[in-house]
C-alpha cells in the first residue's frame, strides 16, 4: 500500500473536532444543572401555574371567588395560630400553663412494704421482735426519707445515694441527727451486712416514730 493511500484513510483535523464535539454534546457528558438553573426552572413552573390559574379563574369566576375566600380564611387561621404560639403568654386572656407533672405516690418509697409511714413503722417493730434488725433498719430509713421529702427537707429520687440526701438535709433541721445516725446504720446493715445491735435498731425506729408525729 502506498503512502498516499495510507494518508487518504486518516481523518482530517476538522473531522476529528466535529466527532469530538458530537460526543461531548451527548446527554451523559452534559454538566448537571446548577442551583441557579433549577431555581429559574421552578419560577418558570410557578409562573405557568399562575397563568393557568388566572385562565381558570376567568372561565369560572364564581368558583374562583369561593376558592379565594377559603384561602383567605385558612391564611387568617394560620396567622392567628402563629401569633398565639409566639405571644400567647402576653395576651390578656393568656395561655394555660402546662400542668406540672404529678409526682409518684409517696408510698412508693416504701416499695410495697406498707401503705403509709405508720403502718411501715409497725412492720419495722414486728421485724425487731422477730430479730430481723436489718429489715427494720431498711424500713425505718425509707420512712425517714419519706418524711423528710414530705416536709420539703430533701427531694426523693431513685437515682440519689445516701450521700446526696445527707448533703440536701440541712444540719440544723430537727430530723438531721436521727437521719444521719439512721443512714450510718443503714450503710452498715444493708450494704456491709453487719449485724446491728437490737437496742440500737429499736432506738432508731422509736426516734423515727417520734419524728413522724412532730408537727411540720
Amino acid at each position: 500500500m502506498s503512502a498516499a493511500s495510507q494518508l487518504q484513510g486518516i481523518p482530517t483535523p476538522e473531522a476529528i473536532r466535529d466527532a469530538t464535539r458530537e460526543v461531548l454534546n451527548r446527554p451523559e457528558f452534559s454538566a448537571p444543572s446548577s442551583w441557579h438553573d433549577m431555581l429559574i426552572s421552578l419560577l418558570n413552573a410557578i409562573g405557568e401555574w399562575l397563568k393557568s390559574l388566572a385562565s381558570w379563574s376567568a372561565k369560572n369566576p364564581d368558583l374562583a371567588r369561593i376558592l379565594a375566600i377559603v384561602l383567605a380564611l385558612v391564611s387568617l387561621v394560620l396567622l392567628a395560630h402563629i401569633l398565639y404560639l409566639a405571644l400567647g403568654d402576653l395576651l390578656p386572656f393568656g395561655r394555660r400553663k402546662a400542668a406540672a407533672p404529678t409526682r409518684p405516690s409517696q408510698w412508693e418509697i416504701l416499695e410495697g412494704t406498707a401503705r403509709n409511714w405508720w403502718e411501715a413503722l409497725a412492720v419495722a417493730r414486728r421485724m425487731l421482735e422477730e430479730g430481723n434488725t436489718r429489715r427494720a433498719i431498711w424500713i425505718a430509713h425509707r420512712v425517714m426519707l419519706g418524711l423528710l421529702d414530705e416536709r420539703g427537707v430533701i427531694r426523693f429520687a431513685g437515682w440519689k445515694t445516701n450521700s446526696h440526701y445527707l448533703r440536701e438535709c440541712a444540719k440544723d433541721d430537727p430530723g438531721y441527727a436521727t437521719f444521719a445516725e439512721l443512714t450510718e446504720a443503714y450503710e452498715q446493715a444493708v450494704y456491709a451486712h453487719r449485724v446491728t445491735a437490737p437496742s440500737s435498731a429499736e432506738s432508731l425506729v422509736r426516734r423515727v416514730d417520734q419524728f413522724s408525729h412532730e408537727k411540720m
